[in-house]
C-alpha cells in the first residue's frame, strides 16, 4: 500500500474524512515496518489539508495498535490517550469507543488492571447507552483477553462465547484476534480438538487479509501442538513463528512464541536452549517496561537452571516468581476485577439445586459449624450447604460492628467467584440496614414490584446501585433474601442470598437460611471466643507483643535451635529494654498515658527488628527480645536502632501535652553452647542495670568476646 496505493486511497479523504478508518485498517494488514511509513505519510497529508478533528485522531489510534504489537505499550498509550481527548472534545462516540477498548488491552499488558478495567467498564457504558453492539463486543473481546493475562481463561471464554454468537460484522483483525485468544482458551481449558478448529479459522483470516497476525496465530498453532505432544511439528510452526516477528519487527508476537517454544525445550530437557530464548524474553519484556509473561519467565527459568544443576540461579528465579505470584494475586482480588466480574455473564444460565432430606442436611452441618472454631471454615462450610441447596447467584454475609454502625462484608460470593467487597452502613437506606435495625427478615420475589414495601424510591435505589458499582448494570438481583443472625436477642450480622431471576427463592429457602442463621451466630460466637483465649495466652493484651510466658517458650526454642545448628554460629543476642522514667510518666501524665506509651514502645521495637527477631513484654515498663546468630556489631546496632527510634518517637497527651520518652537497653551477646538461656538474660539484665545508673537513654552489651559491657 505503499505509496501510490496508499496516494490514491488518502484522497478519498477529501470527499469523507471518516474514510480514514478503511485506509488504516488497511495499512494495519501490513508489516510494521512498512505501516509506520504509511501513518507517517498519512499524518502529513491531513495535516496538510486541515483533516485534525475527524481522520488525525483515528490514525493516532491505529498508530497506537502498531507501537502496542511492537510491545512499546508506553507511547501506544500515550497515542490513545491522544486521540481519545480529540474524540471526546468533537462528541465523536465510535471513536471514544474504539479508543476505550484500546485502552483496555494497553494497560492490561502493563498490568494496570485498574486503569484497563476503568476504561472498558467506560466504554461498556457508553456503548449500551448508544446501542453500539459492534465496538461492545471488541470491548468486551479486549477485557477477555484482560481475564487471560490473569490465566483466568474459563472468564475469558465466558465473554468470548458471547460475542460469537452475537450476529454482527467485525473487522478481520478483530475476528482473528478472538479466534486466537478462543483457541488460547481451548488449549488452557484442556479442549484441544476446538483449539485446533479454532486457531484454522485464524489462520485462514490471517493468509488472507492480516498477514502482520500470522506470527501470533503461527505461535498458538505451535503452542497447541506442543500440548498435544506432536513436538516435531510444534517445532516446525515455532520456526515460521518467530522468521516472521523478526522480518516484521512484531516485537509482543516474538516474546510470545519465544517464550512458549522455550516451554517446549524445558519438557523435552533442552535446559540451555531453554534459558537463551527465556533470556531473549526477559530483555524484551524489561525494555518495553512490561511484565507481561514474566511470572512464566521466572518460572521456567528457575526451572531451566535447576535442570542444568545450577540452583542459586534456579532460587533466585522462583524467588522472583513467587513474589510476582503475590503481585498477580493482588491484581484478581483488587477491587476493580470484582466489578468486571460482576459485569461477566449477568444472564448466565443458572444450575438447578434440588432439595433433598433438608432437615437431615441442615442438622449435619449444624454439628460441622458447631464442632468448628475458625471462621474461615464455618464461611466455607455455610458457603457450601447454601450452594448445594439454594439456587443462588450471589451469598453473602456481613458481620455488624455496632460501635462503628456498620456491617463488615466478611464474604461475598458471586458466580462462584469469591469477591472482597468494602463494609456497609446500617445508616443507609438498604435491605442489609434494614434488617439488622428491624431484626427482620426480607424476602423478594421481585424487587421492582416490592421494593416499595421497604423503601420509597425504587429509580433512585438504581440510581445508588450504578453509582456504587460505577457503571450502568443491564440487570440486578430480582430475588432476594436477608436473614439477620441474632444471637441472645442481639443482631451480629445478616448472611444473605440473591438471584438475577424473578421468583427464583421459595418458602423452603428461607427456612434453610433461617436455620443456618442460628447455627452460624452460635459457630461464629465459639470462634471468636476461642480467638481471644488464644490471643490472650500467647500475648500481652495491652501491647500486643507476646507474654512473658510465650516470649520465655519462643526465646528457649531460638535457643534451642541455635545450640544445635551446624551451619549457623551459635550466637544469641538477648536485649532487656527499660522504659525511662516511667513512674515519673504515670504520675505526671495518668496511668492511661503510661498505658498508651507502653503500647507506643513495643510497636516501635517491633518496627525497628527483624522478621526472625522475637519481643515481648518481661514485665511492667520492661521488655525482652531475642535476636538470632547476629554478631556483636550487629547487636548494639540493633539495640541502638530501637533506641533511636524510641527518642525520635513524637508521643501527644490527650490534653495535647508531648510526652519525652526513652529507653535504657543492656544486652547479652553469647554463644549457646557455652552459656545457658538463664545466664545470658542475667548478663543483660546486669548490662540494663549499667545502662540506667549511667545517665539513661544508652545501651550497654555484655558480650563473650572480653567478658565486658560495651
Amino acid at each position: 500500500m505503499w505509496p501510490e496505493e496508499l496516494n490514491k486511497e488518502l484522497s478519498k479523504l477529501k470527499d469523507d474524512e471518516n474514510y480514514i478508518i478503511k485506509i488504516c485498517e488497511k495499512i494495519r494488514g501490513t508489516e510494521p515496518k512498512v505501516a509506520i511509513g504509511a501513518y507517517e505519510a498519512a499524518t502529513k497529508f491531513v495535516r496538510e489539508n486541515n483533516m485534525l478533528i475527524c481522520a488525525y485522531p483515528w490514525i493516532l489510534y491505529f498508530k497506537g495498535w502498531l507501537y502496542f504489537e511492537s510491545t512499546d505499550f508506553k507511547t501506544a498509550t500515550a497515542l490513545y490517550e491522544e486521540a481519545y481527548h480529540i474524540f471526546k472534545e468533537n462528541n465523536n462516540i465510535d471513536g471514544q469507543l474504539a479508543t476505550s477498548s484500546a485502552f483496555v488491552s494497553g494497560y492490561s499488558v502493563q498490568q494496570k488492571l485498574s486503569k484497563a478495567i476503568e476504561h472498558g467498564m467506560e466504554g461498556i457504558e457508553l456503548a449500551e447507552k448508544v446501542g453500539n453492539y459492534e465496538r461492545l463486543t471488541q470491548i468486551k473481546g479486549n477485557l477477555a483477553a484482560l481475564y487471560m493475562e490473569i490465566d483466568e481463561y474459563e472468564k475469558a471464554k465466558e465473554l468470548l462465547d458471547q460475542i460469537e454468537n452475537i450476529p454482527r460484522v467485525y473487522n478481520n483483525a478483530f475476528k482473528v484476534a478472538c479466534y486466537i485468544n478462543q483457541a488460547e482458551c481451548c488449549n488452557h481449558l484442556d479442549d484441544l480438538d476446538q483449539a485446533i478448529v479454532y486457531i484454522t479459522k485464524a489462520l485462514e483470516l490471517a493468509e488472507e487479509y492480516t498477514p502482520s497476525m500470522m506470527p501470533n496465530v503461527l505461535k498458538e498453532m505451535a503452542h497447541i501442538y506442543a500440548t498435544k505432544g506432536c513436538y516435531g511439528t510444534a517445532e516446525e510452526y515455532f520456526v515460521k513463528s518467530v522468521e516472521m516477528a523478526k522480518a516484521g519487527g512484531a516485537q509482543l508476537y516474538l516474546q510470545d512464541a519465544l517464550l512458549y517454544w522455550a516451554e517446549l525445550d524445558l519438557v523435552q530437557g533442552r535446559y540451555k536452549e531453554t534459558i537463551d530464548k527465556l533470556q531473549q524474553v526477559e530483555e524484551g519484556i524489561e525494555k518495553a517496561n512490561s511484565i507481561r509473561n514474566l511470572h512464566k519467565v521466572y518460572l521456567n527459568m528457575s526451572k531451566g537452571f535447576k535442570g542444568l544443576g545450577n540452583y542459586g540461579q534456579a532460587y533466585a528465579y522462583l524467588e522472583k516468581h513467587m513474589e510476582l505470584e503475590k503481585e498477580m494475586q493482588a491484581i484478581r482480588s483488587a477491587e476493580s476485577m470484582e466489578m468486571l466480574n460482576r459485569k461477566r455473564e449477568e444472564e448466565e444460565g443458572k444450575i438447578y439445586k434440588f432439595l433433598y432430606n433438608q432437615t437431615e442436611a441442615l442438622n449435619g452441618v449444624g454439628q460441622k459449624i458447631l464442632s468448628n472454631l475458625d471462621k474461615e471454615s464455618i464461611f466455607n462450610i455455610v458457603t457450601k450447604e447454601i450452594q448445594d441447596l439454594i439456587q443462588a447467584d450471589i451469598i453473602q454475609i456481613g458481620i455488624y460492628n455496632e460501635e462503628e454502625g456498620i456491617l463488615n462484608n466478611e464474604l461475598s460470593i458471586e458466580k462462584g467467584q469469591r469477591l472482597v467487597k468494602g463494609p456497609m452502613s446500617i445508616l443507609e437506606d438498604s435491605f442489609w440496614a434494614y434488617s439488622v435495625k428491624h431484626k427482620q427478615d426480607i424476602f423478594i420475589k421481585d424487587i421492582e414490584k416490592e421494593y416499595s414495601r421497604y423503601f420509597d424510591d425504587f429509580k433512585e435505589y438504581l440510581e445508588k446501585v450504578r453509582k456504587k458499582k460505577e457503571y450502568v448494570i443491564e440487570t440486578i438481583p430480582y430475588s432476594l433474601i436477608f436473614v439477620p443472625i441474632i444471637l441472645k436477642d442481639k443482631v451480629i450480622g445478616v448472611i444473605s442470598t440473591q438471584a438475577y431471576k424473578k421468583n427464583s427463592f421459595n418458602l423452603k429457602d428461607l427456612s434453610t437460611l433461617k436455620t443456618l442463621s442460628n447455627y452460624l451466630g452460635i459457630g461464629l460466637e465459639n470462634a471468636r471466643l476461642y480467638m481471644e483465649v488464644e490471643f490472650a495466652s500467647k500475648y500481652d493484651m495491652l501491647t500486643k507483643v507476646f507474654s512473658r510466658k510465650e516470649l520465655f517458650e519462643e526465646t528457649t526454642q531460638m535457643y534451642e535451635q541455635l545450640k544445635e545448628s551446624k551451619n549457623a554460629n551459635g550466637t544469641l543476642c538477648i536485649l532487656m529494654i527499660d522504659v525511662d522514667n516511667f513512674k515519673r510518666i504515670n504520675d505526671v501524665y495518668g496511668h492511661q498515658e503510661g498505658d498508651r506509651v507502653l503500647e507506643r514502645v513495643a510497636d516501635l521495637i517491633q518496627a525497628s527488628i527483624g522478621e526472625k527477631d522475637r519481643v515481648g513484654r518481661y514485665g511492667g515498663e520492661e521488655f525482652m527480645v531475642g535476636i538470632p546468630d547476629e554478631t556483636l556489631k550487629q547487636c548494639i546496632q540493633k539495640a541502638e536502632i530501637i533506641r533511636k527510634n524510641v527518642e525520635k518517637a513524637v508521643i501527644t497527651s490527650f490534653l495535647g501535652i508531648p510526652i519525652p520518652i526513652t529507653v535504657s537497653i543492656g544486652g547479652a551477646n553469647l554463644n549457646t553452647k557455652k552459656y545457658t538461656l538463664e545466664q545470658m538474660i542475667n548478663y543483660a539484665d546486669k548490662e540494663l542495670f549499667k545502662a540506667k545508673k549511667s545517665g539513661k537513654n544508652n545501651v550497654f552489651v555484655y558480650h563473650q568476646e572480653e567478658g565486658t559491657g560495651v
